[in-house]
């Protein structure tokens, strides 16, 4: 007990000590007390403020958690992936257009010039370089301008961050389609914003969104509006060209400098202030170029909406099978197509086309309405001229120009695809070629003479068919004619009967002339009703063009003629596709093989492209002729229907086919009085040819076949040639022997034709034993045996037939006439061109006055 007293009387002490401590320390130092005080409410208040932020985050989080876990849910590496444009190239890999939703041609930060990207920042976000995906002061002004404005929001706080986050995921459809709200979408941006901040760079964020960002007009990325306002590259783009595309952000559609120059003007001052006031500009240097035009030069990336472009979209969705994937993929995956177009054909024949519709429409006597009186209702109908252009590779079926019409914006009618039209007589070659084919020869007889119209079925009008084929004024009938002289010319009437006698098959009717159709590539026309596909039957008509035919199908066809009978089994124009880093998606079977089909026989074929040769020559195409580029070796045909309303020609090289047509698709009107082919069509051909031989296709003579030779025909007789075949005329009023013979082709060793049996029956004659060759005595014409002449007057009385003449020997020994048989120059037989070729007929010729007996010469034969 004792020592428990001791102990709380110690205990006392002890408290009792410390107690008067505590109240000496306070009356000497009262300012340390308040210091505490302070400080212990300061920890408190820090704790307090500490709790409530902890409180704010805690309740933030769990208000944001929603957005930020759907900002989560995008792939960062789907940030770039943008609409692509597919790329259209020609045969030589020249970009000649684009397919796409959205036009943009991407380009590298490092190809953007300094002065775009300065005027981006100074007019868009200002502290681009050093926030973190967004920008609180920014969010705070914007949230003042807000509520001053009770609720209307005037001023922008999105960083380019957040912006590119917008339009990369489209969050402002994707969030309204939740059913949020304007604040909310900023929300989810800021937390997107962040996420691409700690994934790219400033560079690359900055090269994603102006490859992205819409510049109006169409235009998608810096590159696209860099070329469809100022016509140059984004690394060239100057201060002043940088202000003006960055200006047009805020609203791309009405502050662009095609539409509201001054409106731009006015923007883009606005953007150089801002880019004084970050630094960016001197004064000096802004107020110099306020004042500047805008200078705009718009050379945009092209959409290419025309006949080719659509032709060539709708393939290339064809091949992909399912329409809407294939769409999809074409617009938007950055593919590559290669075709076969050759770019500058393809401008030639846009232009050539486009110039002649137009000279067309001023000609004296045109009456229909023009392509540019739209106000017109007859423009609307598409009743003006129109016309068509269809290019192809002779050895592939490559399609080098196509013009499907007019003007696709007007309508979008593609007559090369889709148009069927009557030729006219375009399509005589294909029934001289079903006459070869079936027994008939270019030197067999053919009737020319008037023919009753209502037997050809034309028009149903009376009276007697026209000559319209040959492209003259006038047209007149021979009489008799060969097969040749009958394309040659065109001729309608003798076509006509030589059409009707193919075709009277008793069991195969008009089956013959089918086949051949059908094997150069062309649909057959309909047939009469009451006839049979196994025994069809046509109208005259049919044989003269002017049933409708296909452009494509002819010009396809004929490629058999420079081809010497086989023709690429179809056309295409796409050759592959490539993804956008060049791997092959797909390629044409065409492109690979380059598959031929025969239409006709080597010898047959050259027999048409020979007699297409001669009628550039002295025929009805001769008017074509001064068109055409110089030294050409291919061959022209000419079309004219029989109502002057629909006209075409065809021409071709050795290395491409070239078709034309020119008239109305919906009329039926002339075009003008005699509107013939070669003066609406021929143009064109020409234009075109020319901008093929600058593309570097070679045009070389077609090589007659190995099968075919050349055999020297009499005029007289149309069989083969004799020796004896010579004929006495008058020429510059002397008496001549000419051999009135020509070349024809045949299959060597065809015999059917028979010997001249006019001047002979074949037997040898002096010219056998004559020291020359065959060749020479052809190329020279020249008769090498001196003349028999009397030595003094023979006749009494008048010498109305020139028997007599004047004695002057032109040689004075054998020798002499040796050398002027070596180099006398040929006799060519000279055609008028306004008639046709035909055999000479002795009564025509206008002999001289008789001359007298004195002095009378050595004449040479002339052959």
């Amino acid at each position: 007990m004792e020592n428990l007293d001791e102990y709380q009387k110690s205990r006392q002490a002890a408290a009792e000590r410390r107690r008067l401590a505590r109240k000496d320390t306070r009356m000497a130092r009262p300012g340390k007390r308040r210091g505490s005080c302070l400080l212990r409410l300061f920890i408190l208040l820090l704790f307090l403020a500490a709790l409530a932020a902890g409180l704010g985050w805690f309740g933030f989080n769990l208000v944001t958690a929603k957005y930020s876990k759907y900002a989560e849910e995008f792939n960062l590496e789907d940030i770039n992936n943008l609409d692509h444009p597919c790329i259209i190239y020609d045969r030589n890999q020249e970009e000649i257009g684009r397919i796409y939703d959205e036009n943009r041609s991407y380009v590298t930060y490092d190809k953007i010039s300094e002065n775009m990207i300065n005027a981006l920042v100074a007019q868009e976000d200002k502290t681009f370089w050093t926030h973190h995906g967004y920008d609180p002061m920014g969010i705070a002004r914007a949230a003042k301008e807000t509520l001053s404005n009770r609720g209307q929001a005037n001023q922008g706080a999105s960083t380019i961050t957040q912006q590119l986050a917008r339009n990369a995921y489209d969050l402002e459809d994707r969030v309204k389609a939740m059913g949020g709200s304007r604040w909310e979408r900023k929300i989810v941006e800021i937390f997107l914003a962040r996420r691409i901040e700690d994934k790219y760079d400033k560079r690359q964020i900055m090269e994603f969104y102006l490859n992205r960002v819409c510049f109006g007009r169409g235009f998608y990325g810096i590159r696209s509006a860099s070329l469809g306002y100022y016509g140059k590259e984004p690394a060239d783009l100057s201060v002043k060209e940088a202000a003006s595309i960055a200006a047009l952000i805020k609203n791309p559609e009405n502050y662009n400098p095609i539409k509201n120059p001054e409106l731009n003007r006015r923007w883009r001052n606005d953007v150089l202030d801002r880019m004084e006031r970050s630094g960016m500009l001197t004064h000096d240097q802004v107020e110099q170029i306020k004042p500047e035009p805008l200078d705009l030069n718009p050379k945009p990336l092209r959409r290419n909406v025309s006949f080719l472009h659509t032709l060539i979209q709708q393939k290339a969705i064809d091949i992909f099978q399912d329409p809407k994937r294939g769409e999809e993929i074409i617009k938007s995956r950055g593919i590559k197509i290669y075709t076969t177009i050759d770019r500058r054909t393809q401008e030639a024949a846009e232009l050539a086309l486009k110039e002649q519709l137009e000279k067309v429409e001023q000609h004296e006597g045109y009456s229909h309405v023009r392509y540019n009186e739209t106000s017109d209702p007859r423009c609307q109908q598409h009743r003006y001229i129109d016309g068509a252009v269809f290019v192809v590779d002779n050895k592939t079926g490559g399609t080098l120009a196509y013009v499907g019409g007019r003007g696709f914006d007007r309508d979008n009618f593609d007559i090369i695809e889709s148009g069927r039209r009557p030729l006219g007589t375009a399509m005589l070659p294909f029934l001289y070629l079903c006459a070869f084919d079936n027994g008939y020869t270019p030197c067999s007889r053919l009737l020319d003479d008037a023919m009753d119209n209502r037997l050809a079925g034309i028009g149903g009008s009376e009276g007697v068919l026209g000559e319209w084929g040959m492209e003259v004024g006038k047209g007149r009938y021979l009489d008799s004619i060969t097969a040749r002289q009958g394309l040659e010319w065109s001729k309608i009437a003798a076509s006509a009967r030589l059409g009707i006698t193919l075709c009277s098959n008793p069991e195969r009717g008009a089956k013959c002339f089918v086949e051949t159709l059908e094997k150069a590539g062309i649909t057959p026309p309909q047939r009469i009703a009451s006839s049979t596909e196994a025994k069809p039957q046509f109208y005259p008509r049919a044989f003269l063009g002017a049933e409708p035919a296909s452009l494509k199908e002819v010009t396809m066809a004929y490629t058999m003629f420079p081809n010497t009978g086989r023709r690429p089994i179809g056309s295409y124009v796409i050759s592959k596709i490539t993804d956008s880093a060049g791997k092959i998606l797909w390629e044409n079977p065409l492109a690979v093989s380059h598959k031929m089909a025969s239409s006709t026989s080597p010898c047959n074929a050259y027999r048409i492209h020979n007699i297409l040769r001669e009628s550039m020559e002295k025929g009805s195409a001769q008017r074509v002729r001064p068109y055409l580029p110089d030294n050409f070796n291919g061959a022209v045909k000419t079309g004219t229907n029989y109502d002057f309303s629909d006209t075409a020609a065809f021409a071709y090289t050795s290395a491409l086919t070239c078709g034309v047509w020119v008239g109305y698709l919906n009329d039926h009107q002339p075009i003008y009085a005699e509107a013939f082919a070669s003066d609406t069509c021929a143009p064109i051909l020409g234009k075109v040819l020319a901008a093929t031989r600058e593309s570097g296709f070679k045009d070389v003579p077609v090589r007659r076949p190995a099968d075919t030779e050349e055999v020297e025909i009499c005029r007289m007789s149309g069989q083969v040639a004799t020796n004896f075949c010579f004929e006495s005329v008058m020429r510059d009023g002397k008496p001549t022997y000419v051999r009135p013979t020509y070349l024809e082709y045949f299959p060597k060793g065809d015999m059917t034709l028979g010997i001249c049996p006019v001047h002979g029956d074949g037997s040898p004659s002096l010219m056998d034993f004559l020291d020359m060759s065959a060749g020479q005595m052809n190329s020279t014409h020249v008769l090498p045996v001196l003349p028999v002449l009397p030595k003094g007057k023979v006749l009494t009385g008048t010498d109305p037939y020139g028997a007599d003449t004047e004695f002057q020997p032109r040689y004075t020994c054998p020798e002499d006439l040796g050398d002027a048989a070596s180099s006398a120059e040929g006799v060519d037989t000279v055609e008028d061109p306004e008639e046709p070729a035909g055999p000479k007929v002795d009564s025509t010729i206008e002999l001289p006055p008789p001359p007298t007996l004195r002095n009378l010469p050595l004449l040479p034969l002339e052959i």
